[in-house]
């Protein structure tokens, strides 16, 4: 029988035969001791100091004081010595020729607006522009140029606020429908919301464009009225500045010259005056009619006597005339002196017509000029009495640039109508707006050597 005890064996250990045996070995190390310390820096300085850039106490507020006696007795002692200075600078022609001016060459124009309303316009051209007092605002007439006979046309007045900080270049301000062709238009020198026009029905009209129902006063139909198309209209320069009565001169292609009175609440223009342009001496109305009459194209009144006045006729010639451009069938643009009865300078620019032309309001030397052939021609007499500075091609159509006017406000501002209805705003450089040193005496001079 098997007999079972305890007993302790010693163990047993079998080494593998394919791995390595792992030995493993324990240490330490002791790196050098870590020293510390505490410090405290300050990196901001601040300093105060006072500084006296005014005495305001009320000594120092004082105003210095002086002597009259002692500061006129200056003047009359350098008096004589400044003046004669003056003079001397005065007849030097050390600066003749010389001007300052910022003027960008590549750019002597450029067009910021083109106002056109198709729509309304329709087969209408351009015919007249006038600017208002203020300058901001620029009325356009409307009509035809070919009547075979009566007008059977409606005519159109079409108004554009050029300040608005948006402008509809294709939707006016203001729509006056007409009962025929408008000729012509004006704007009260004073009042920038009353306008004058003529058509070619012989009826002068004005309207107010701050009103609902614009139409003010209308001429009246008399034996003395105008039978033939009102060529032109203008403002009487009036001592008062009243805004219930005015003066308006118009001219038509019959020959008469009349002058209206207009009265704020009245519904027609009083005819107050008139005169027949002749062959002969001019007449007044109701006198002897065997003379044949001229027919009055355009007038101006004299720029510091509105008792004279300048007509240009038919024919083409002037009347009273001092530094108008005429524009006739012969293709030439005249200037006139009222001292001559031949003109004094001829520009013939071109083969087409002329139908427009104005002197610019500021330089001397400077006046535009719209062709048949649809171009706006610039003469700057300073640089060419032949040759403009300036032909730019307004339409590629070739179709006429009828009317044209400067801004007498905003002087660099100048706008032309064509046959097809639009109307170009264009902006002028600096050298075509600005007056340069001694302009009035080049003209002069040039005027007295075409003389002699």
């Amino acid at each position: 029988m098997a007999k079972f005890v305890d007993e302790d064996l010693d163990g047993v250990e079998f080494k593998s035969c394919w791995k390595k045996e792992r030995n493993l070995h324990n240490s330490t190390t002791q790196t050098l001791e870590m020293e510390t310390d505490d410090a405290s820096s300050q990196s901001v300085s601040k300093s105060h100091v006072g500084i006296q850039t005014e005495d305001t106490s009320s000594e120092a507020a004082k105003m210095p004081e002086y002597n009259p006696d002692t500061l006129l007795a200056f003047l009359k002692r350098v008096e004589p010595g400044v003046m004669e200075y003056l003079d001397k600078a005065h007849r030097s022609h050390a600066f003749d020729g010389y001007d300052v001016s910022t003027v960008d060459e590549d750019l002597p124009m450029s067009c910021i607006h083109t106002l056109t309303a198709t729509e309304l316009v329709k087969e209408l051209k351009c015919t007249s522009l006038s600017w208002n007092a203020i300058g901001s605002t620029l009325a356009i007439g409307y009509g035809t140029t070919d009547h075979q006979d009566w007008c059977t046309h409606k005519g159109l007045v079409l108004t554009w606020n050029l300040d608005r900080q948006k402008v509809k270049q294709d939707k006016p301000d203001t729509s006056i429908e007409v009962s025929s062709c408008v000729n012509s238009l004006a704007f009260h020198p004073k009042f920038p919301a009353w306008i004058a026009g003529g058509t070619f029905s012989g009826d002068v009209m004005i309207w107010d464009l701050g009103e609902s129902e614009p139409l003010m006063s209308s001429s009246s139909l008399d034996e003395d009225s105008h039978r033939e198309g009102v060529c032109s209209v203008v403002w009487i320069e009036q001592s008062t500045r009243s805004r219930n009565k005015a003066k308006v001169m118009s001219v038509c292609s019959e020959g008469k010259v009349l002058i209206w009175d207009f009265v704020v609440g009245k519904d027609q223009l009083k005819l107050s005056a008139g005169w027949f342009l002749s062959s002969g001496p001019t007449r007044g109305l109701g006198s002897d009619t065997k003379q044949a009459s001229l027919g009055v194209t355009c007038l101006s009144f004299w720029p510091d006597d509105q008792s004279s006045m300048i007509v240009g006729s038919e024919s083409g010639g002037l009347y009273k005339c001092n530094m108008v451009e005429d524009f006739t069938e012969d293709s030439c643009a005249r200037i006139h002196s009222v001292l001559e009865s031949h003109p004094v300078m001829v520009c013939e620019p071109g083969d087409s017509y002329l139908f427009s032309a104005r002197w610019s309001p500021v330089r001397p030397l400077v006046f535009a000029v719209g062709t048949g052939e649809g171009r706006l021609l610039v003469f700057d007499l300073k640089k060419s009495k032949v040759s403009p500075v300036l032909s730019l091609e307004i339409n590629k159509k070739g179709v006429p640039v009828y009317t044209l006017e400067f801004n007498h406000i905003r002087q660099s501002l100048l706008a032309c109508g064509d046959g097809e209805g639009t109307v170009r705003v264009w902006r002028l450089s600096d050298d075509l707006c600005h007056q340069g040193s001694r302009e009035v005496d080049l003209l002069r001079d040039m005027t007295a050597l075409n003389l002699d």
